[in-house]
């Protein structure tokens, strides 16, 4: 008995195809990538008003809020932005199969976390923003295999 070549197997993806998984965390990427991104231009726009906002918010952590905002500079803010599109462009490559898209999103993913730690006194990364990266990075790794 034969087996028809053309009916797919499940779990199996053929090559040159996008498996879903890789599609989740692309698209999970893109809308966190560029939410991301607007927010940090958007709060390097604003700097100037940002203090007055965040008081007047009447957030319980508002004080740590604009010490943190303070302390970063609107520099931090651009560059982090910037940092998030370069992230945005990696996912865009591996959604198109482009195993250089992993290596862009790594090192930018790796910029990110390293960032806040140079331009940020005493600041402290989030066991949460670690994992969360760590778990993106080798997702993406697992998927390279269907990349070229």
């Amino acid at each position: 008995m034969e087996e028809n070549q053309d009916i797919p197997k499940p779990g199996v993806t053929k090559p040159g195809t996008r498996p879903p998984t890789l599609s989740l965390l692309c698209i999970l990427t893109f809308i966190g990538s560029l939410g991301s991104a607007m927010s940090s231009f958007f709060i390097a726009l604003a700097y100037n008003i940002m203090p007055e906002a965040i008081v007047q918010s009447g957030i319980p952590e508002a004080e740590q809020m604009l010490a943190l905002v303070q302390t970063a500079g609107r520099n931090f803010f651009i560059l982090f932005g910037g940092l998030n599109l370069v992230s945005f462009a990696g996912a865009l490559m591996m959604w198109k199969l482009n195993k250089k898209g992993f290596h862009v999103y790594t090192l930018a993913q790796l910029l990110m976390l390293t960032l806040p730690l140079l331009m940020i006194n005493g600041y402290r990364s989030p066991w949460s923003s670690l994992l969360l990266t760590a778990t993106f990075i080798f997702a993406y790794a697992i998927n390279t295999r269907f990349m070229k």
